[in-house]
């Protein structure tokens, strides 16, 4: 479950956002309400939340203070943050000054203010979840034969995480334009290369095969598709 701590001092609102958004995103657990900072940072320094609904204007400070504390957090106990506010200051001094942050106003349709925690929980979802579906991708491509001595083997799994983040499988109808640049930018080599090497890695494997050739296309989707039925 998502431990859910949420600032704001406006009752009302908070109970309206509670039973028609929160209630519907069943991973979500609304943990602590509170209405001030100074409770707000005694609840995050002795409990693990994951993730804050923040009020920017509150009645003994702001939630900039709030900010400032979780960003001296280490990544295991730094939330995510959702800014909930109508202080278009605030928000502006946030975004100028700080890491992007979701922003919610609060006088936003209850379909965006869903879509937007949704989308919030997903990402929360997705870090859990990401050791486990990097160890589903080397246990499946050494299952196919792969032979992690080669680069492209590496290069393939790079290339099968990037496009199963991007939640995009049109992706796949050009690995070199959507792909395989974005992995020869981040290691410094030309898309030539990355092609090269994946392919190399690949044929070590229809050397062996006695019928069936494999294509790191069909990899990358059987794979993708493999994860999406385990972990959505």
């Amino acid at each position: 479950m998502i431990k859910t701590l949420i600032l704001d001092d406006n009752f009302q609102y908070i109970k309206t956002i509670v039973n028609t958004v929160i209630s519907k995103i069943d991973e979500i657990q609304t943990t602590y309400i509170c209405t001030t900072v100074k409770e707000a940072l005694n609840i995050l320094e002795n409990n693990i939340i994951n993730l804050v609904l923040l009020d920017l204007r509150l009645p003994d400070s702001t939630g900039i203070e709030v900010i400032n504390k979780i960003n001296q957090y280490n990544n295991i106990k730094k939330p995510n943050i959702i800014i909930i506010s109508e202080d278009y200051e605030l928000i502006n001094n946030v975004k100028n000054n700080y890491e992007y942050y979701n922003v919610i106003s609060k006088g936003e349709k209850q379909q965006e203010i869903y879509k937007k925690i949704l989308d919030a929980v997903k990402s929360l979802k997705y870090e859990e979840y990401k050791k486990e579906i990097k160890e589903k991708i080397y246990k499946e491509m050494t299952s196919i034969g792969y032979n992690f001595k080669y680069k492209g083997s590496m290069y393939l799994v790079e290339a099968i995480t990037y496009i199963y983040e991007s939640n995009n499988l049109e992706l796949l109808d050009n690995l070199e334009k959507n792909v395989y640049n974005v992995i020869a930018f981040k290691y410094n080599k030309s898309i030539n290369n990355i092609k090269t090497n994946i392919i190399k890695a690949t044929n070590s494997i229809n050397n062996k095969q006695d019928s069936m050739y494999i294509t790191p296309k069909v990899v990358i989707s059987n794979i993708i598709i493999s994860i999406i039925n385990e972990f959505g």
